[in-house]
């Protein structure tokens, strides 16, 4: 199972893109949330790490949470799917059901189409094929099984780990730092995990709490731009890196 890295910048970065990837599968990519100007993420993903890296070919997304830089670039990668590219169907679009209950909320404003008190002329479904994670049992997304657990966070959020039976990736989410999060997390072969410097956010210092055998599992993302950080085994990622899970060992391209 690879990963490839599109963003990993938090909410205010003005030269990375918001924190998010995509999984291969045989089905296609897997997104792990889609931030604001997608198209172009993904081009520039393409072009870094010289792989097809191809909007047209998400056969899923996972929204974590609903924040701009998770959730901004959602409407732009429908409107894509379903008048620009449309031959590969609607993409399934998955969330934690608290987070989905507010889905359409927040994208019906600019995707319903409707004008001037008129009625509404389209619904999520129209673009999407919606799922819900779940926090009590695994679900199947293109062949990978994804598990969920609320985080903490200023918004429902949720972390993620997903297997294909052979190598697990665990993703934080967005969230504070939480000792028993970690420790959900840590069966996973590989860890991304968020760092910020701002409320609500894990802090380095707190994650170098951690035992060391699971930071060497830990790489960072989510950091603001600029910070000066210590030397610690939690390599901080960059867009367009490209990483095999199961050795957690940053590929050549």
């Amino acid at each position: 199972m690879r990963l490839i890295v599109t963003g990993t910048g938090d909410a205010f970065s003005n030269s990375r893109f918001g924190s998010s990837s995509l999984i291969e599968t045989p089905k296609g990519f897997i997104a792990i949330d889609c931030p604001g100007s997608p198209l172009m993420m993904y081009k520039q993903a393409a072009l870094s790490t010289g792989l097809d890296v191809d909007p047209a070919a998400i056969h899923d997304i996972i929204v974590t949470h609903l924040h701009c830089d998770h959730a901004g670039g959602i409407e732009t990668l429908a409107f894509y799917r379903k008048y620009i590219a449309p031959g590969g169907g609607r993409p399934g679009l998955w969330a934690a059901p608290a987070v989905m209950e507010r889905m359409w909320e927040r994208l019906a404003p600019s995707m319903d189409g409707r004008q001037f008190g008129e009625e509404p002329k389209s619904k999520l479904e129209d673009y999407f094929a919606p799922g819900l994670l779940s926090v009590e049992h695994a679900v199947d997304l293109a062949g990978l099984q994804v598990r969920a657990r609320w985080t903490r966070h200023s918004v429902p959020t949720v972390g993620l780990l997903i297997s294909d039976g052979d190598s697990t990736l665990g993703w934080s989410g967005d969230t504070e730092f939480e000792k028993a999060h970690v420790e959900w997390l840590s069966e996973a072969d590989l860890i991304i995990h968020e760092c910020g410097q701002a409320a609500k956010h894990a802090r380095l210092e707190e994650l170098m709490t951690l035992p060391s055998e699971l930071q060497e599992k830990i790489k960072l993302i989510h950091v603001p731009d600029g910070a000066d950080f210590p030397s610690s085994p939690m390599e901080r990622l960059s867009d367009g890196d490209v990483l095999d899970i199961k050795t957690a060992v940053r590929e050549t391209t």
